[in-house]
């Protein structure tokens, strides 16, 4: 029988503080080490379990100071865990385990891990979520936080860094063994090590020491992500109100990486390609993703850190979080990137995946590690976050903003769960986010809202909610589920362009638009803030039609046509009335825009044109983006920035691979034979 109670610990035991002495010689690819742990005994007991994965454990005693008591070691694989059986029980209280261990260095890129560059083998570690195990005993549950202090023996030539500075170091012969401060009370997952041959950087950032590390012969590429973090720390401590609460941040590009990064609290690991760039050579759109994960990495040295979920059902509460607050810092640092216009983007797929009848909620039970690992998707990240933004619009920035500072004051160093939060943005607020958070994080899938008008009359308009399924209209009509729906619609009457807010109760719920006068057209999610798809009938549909390219915003354009698209898919909406609206976007050169067409028309292209409408089809398609390619051209214009040069490439790629135009095709090399049909990565689905 398993000694672990729905995959957790019994809990009859807490660490409080590790002593925790490691041997790495990475060329041996083996490490051996011996941790006291100190623990608080909440019973008597006789036995003690705590996680262990491909260690051999040579010697384990514990119980009170000076009076250690050998214990017998039994490992139960399956649950990855370690029990140690004493001949008596340990009494209730203070008490200490000790354990002797090795290991070998895995090629799996978790726990201790061999990684290779230049020729030489290095070691780090990765051991979010389940990993920490595979390097010592521990307690490894993200509510189960306690100090550490590291000791590590490694090769003289090699240096080490961890979460905390170094306060010791000595040389012995061709090894050195190297101290670490002790870390404040924290998650196993969040422990750092590595042990390689590295180069540094350092600068300071409001009151910070900043250290960029990577292996020889990269660290001049390391100077933008020095700037990133120049311009977006000093934001998060504003944002959050407490100061970064580390003594050092370490930046450190790893060779071989699982992850695109690490937020390990003082010590985040990344990818190289997610660190390093060229700033004369890598285009905005490399630029912004790197900048997007090195914010988000610190972020968490906050919300995940600082104050982190108590297990891993709640993991949203980090991830979410950070992606949604990357993006708002770094829009705050670079509004010309658009970042909230990629979003919405990158909201398509979550979208997508919510839409399925397989789908899961943003907050869902796990108990064990290879559940704890699926719930690292795009639901926990990015539907996470586009509630998260999706309540944020509903309450307001600055009493989100004060929820989120007071929840942070509240809990700091401690473990949290959802309710916490919404408790603390509740307060702020004084709006029921409790019920509107439960029914967006504790349900699957999402609702279509339906806006229905009559002909002449749209200042009072009838709004329903039915669950979406891409399989269609039957399945969502017999689902039971309602949402609290913070909805914001956006609508034109004689005073100019207006929003009007509700929260959406019932299934069926009358709004009455504020003001006076005609209402001219209503756009259901304003901004497209919310996460949810919208459908009109035919009088709003109308209305919206000759307006849509000129009064909506990019990402109300982009997520018009998408709602459209999804609803022609899922068979709810005729394709007919999708291409009446499509094609009213000729001419558009928003980048996202002219994106999202040419991945529309190359559905089409795959799945619905007959090869005797294929000429027709490709003069559709020649007559759409035929302005926009001509407005572009082949050559880039002095100065010209990569929203242009992506504009440029998506309609080119149109234009050849799509509309076979021959005035193209005879520009490329062999006349065209052998262009690819497939689109280019920048154009998204």
């Amino acid at each position: 029988m398993s000694p672990l109670i729905e995959g957790r610990l019994p809990g009859r035991v807490r660490p409080e503080l590790y002593h925790l002495r490691l041997t790495v010689v990475p060329e041996e690819r083996r490490f051996e080490g011996e941790v006291t742990i100190e623990i608080q005994v909440a019973e008597p007991t006789d036995a003690v379990t705590l996680h262990a994965l491909e260690l051999e454990v040579s010697q384990a005693t514990g119980g009170r100071n000076g009076a250690p008591l050998p214990a017998r070691v039994s490992a139960d694989p399956p649950s990855e865990t370690i029990t140690l059986h004493f001949p008596e029980a340990i009494p209730a209280g203070p008490a200490a385990l000790q354990l002797r261990f090795s290991g070998k260095l895995n090629r799996q890129l978790r726990g201790l891990y061999e990684a290779q560059a230049g020729g030489e083998t290095y070691a780090f570690t990765q051991f979010e979520a389940t990993d920490a195990r595979r390097m010592f005993p521990s307690f490894d549950e993200p509510g189960l936080k306690a100090r550490f202090r590291l000791t590590v023996t490694i090769p003289i030539h090699l240096t080490a860094l961890s979460n905390m500075p170094v306060v010791d170091q000595k040389a012995d012969g061709k090894m050195k063994t190297v101290a670490f401060d002790e870390t404040p009370v924290m998650s196993t997952y969040l422990l750092a090590l590595a042990v390689a041959r590295l180069e540094s950087k350092e600068i300071e950032v409001a009151g910070t020491r900043v250290a960029l590390w990577t292996v020889p012969g990269q660290l001049h590429l390391g100077d933008f992500a020095l700037k990133v973090t120049s311009a977006v720390l000093p934001l998060l401590n504003d944002y959050f109100d407490l100061p970064y609460p580390y003594p050092k941040l370490d930046l450190v590009s790893v060779p071989d990486f699982a992850m695109g990064a690490m937020e390990n609290w003082g010590a985040i690991f990344f990818r190289d390609s997610r660190l390093l760039l060229d700033e004369t050579l890598a285009s905005t759109g490399t630029q912004r993703g790197v900048a997007n994960v090195i914010t988000h990495e610190i972020v968490h040295q906050w919300f995940g850190n600082l104050v982190t979920m108590a297990w891993w059902d709640d993991l949203w509460l980090n991830e979410a979080f950070a992606t949604w607050l990357a993006v708002k810092i770094v829009d705050q640092w670079r509004p010309e990137w658009n970042s909230w216009v990629e979003f919405q983007q990158e909201k398509q797929i979550p979208l997508g995946v919510d839409a399925l009848q397989s789908t899961r909620p943003i907050q869902a039970k796990v108990t064990s590690a290879a559940q704890i690992e699926e719930m690292f998707d795009a639901l926990t990240y990015e539907k996470g976050a586009a509630c998260l933004r999706m309540i944020e619009q509903f309450l307001g920035e600055e009493a989100f903003r004060k929820g989120i500072r007071d929840y942070m004051k509240a809990h700091q160093y401690k473990n949290t769960a959802s309710s916490d939060l919404w408790t603390a943005l509740e307060a702020a607020s004084g709006q029921p986010v409790s019920a509107i958070a439960k029914d967006w994080f504790t349900q699957p899938g999402f609702p279509l809202i339906s806006l229905e008008a009559s002909e002449s009359q749209f200042r009072n308009l009838t709004v329903e909610q039915r669950r979406f399924f891409a399989a269609g209209r039957a399945v969502g009509e017999a689902s039971p589920l309602l949402w609290s729906v913070p909805f914001t619609l956006k609508y034109e009457d004689d005073t100019g362009l207006q929003t009007h807010r509700v929260l959406l109760k019932n299934r069926v719920t009358p709004v009455p638009l504020p003001g006076n006068g005609a209402v001219r057209w209503v756009y259901g999610n304003a901004e497209e803030r919310g996460f949810f798809r919208t459908e009109y009938n035919r009088p709003l549909r109308d209305a919206l039609q000759p307006i849509a390219t000129t009064a909506l915003s990019a990402p109300e354009r982009i997520g018009f046509l998408n709602h459209l698209w999804a609803l022609s898919v899922s068979g709810d909406l005729s394709i007919v009335t999708f291409m009446e609206m499509l094609v009213r976007f000729k001419g558009d050169a928003t980048r996202v825009v002219v994106e999202a067409a040419a991945g529309y028309f190359e559905t089409l292209s795959n799945q619905l044109v007959m090869p005797k409408d294929r000429p027709k089809f490709q003069a559709l398609v020649k007559e759409f983006f035929e302005s926009v390619w001509k407005e572009v051209g082949w050559d880039p214009a002095p100065g010209e920035d990569d929203e242009r040069r992506l504009t440029r490439a998506a309609a080119l790629w149109a234009m050849g691979a799509l509309a076979q135009d021959e005035e193209i095709l005879s520009e490329l090399p062999g006349g065209g034979h052998g262009i690819r049909r497939s689109r280019p990565r920048s154009i998204r689905p």
